[in-house]
């Protein structure tokens, strides 16, 4: 019965993500956004039954896809917000814990360097999220004690930036570099990312 029960969660986080997605794909952002509530209320339910990090990579990609939509909708705080859920889990699944230099080592697993590319990209847009926080609501913004906190305890925006951000581009450099399926398309998106960042923030 258990595994029945979450099975029927799972089909209803899988449907309420591609009714997300054909309102995405329609431009309809309020719609897109109730059905990526539906599935993130559901797919934290099935997560924290722990039969699968399938499971768990699955809630990441929809916090992922709620930051974007939430940007979509001018809500900055619950983009950064979901942002910062998506690395939690991510972060959890990614075996080098987002340690460029520890990218080699862990790439006889098959399934690690989806995980870990998977990290750091999630980390490289909250990055750019974090500087719209404080852009938007002043240095302090990452002080803010929700969520668990802001990631890997940095609440210096420029510290962001040259922590979190400049490693996010040297894992894919590191992907890259031992012939992963990653490309230098992905180290520009990421290193655009960071740019960018740093032009809102002025440094």
């Amino acid at each position: 019965m258990r595994w029945r029960s979450l099975n029927g969660e799972r089909r209803t986080v899988t449907g309420a993500i591609r009714l997300g997605d054909d309102a995405i794909a329609r431009g309809q952002w309020d719609l897109a956004l109730h059905h990526y509530g539906k599935a993130s209320h559901h797919a934290v339910k099935v997560a924290q039954a722990g039969e699968s990090d399938q499971d768990q990579a699955v809630l990441g990609s929809v916090y992922y896809n709620l930051a974007e939509l939430r940007v979509k909708t001018g809500e900055v705080s619950m983009a950064w917000l979901c942002a910062l859920q998506a690395c939690q889990v991510y972060g959890r699944l990614d075996p080098t814990n987002a340690r460029p230099t520890a990218v080699y080592s862990c790439l006889t697993d098959p399934l690690a360097k989806e995980r870990i590319a998977l990290n750091a990209d999630a980390r490289s847009r909250y990055v750019l999220l974090s500087a719209g926080l404080v852009r938007e609501f002043g240095s302090q913004a990452l002080r803010v004690d929700i969520g668990g906190g802001a990631l890997d305890g940095i609440t210096d925006v420029r510290e962001v930036v040259e922590q979190i951000g400049e490693s996010a581009v040297r894992t894919y450099q590191e992907l890259v570099r031992h012939n992963t399926v990653y490309t230098e398309a992905d180290v520009t998106r990421t290193r655009e990312r960071v740019a960018k960042a740093r032009s809102i923030i002025g440094s």
